[in-house]
């Protein structure tokens, strides 16, 4: 069975990162470089990402994990 990667939420990375939902969305209009949506649950509605992406990101901007 092939092994799934590891997929995070904005709320998820809001949590990791111990800031609000809304500063994840603000990051994500601004930052060019946001990790990319790779599939969308929920009718459409809750994007997810590739948890490989996002610390990726996190390192490259120097956010803390709090999780």
């Amino acid at each position: 069975m092939p092994k799934i990667p590891k997929l995070l939420t904005k709320s998820d990375m809001a949590t990791r990162w111990g800031l609000a939902r809304n500063a994840i969305k603000n990051r994500e209009d601004r930052h060019d470089d946001f990790p990319p949506v790779i599939q969308r649950v929920d009718n459409g509605r809750t994007p997810l990402y590739l948890e490989s992406d996002v610390i990726k990101y996190e390192q490259k901007h120097g956010l803390a994990r709090n999780d």
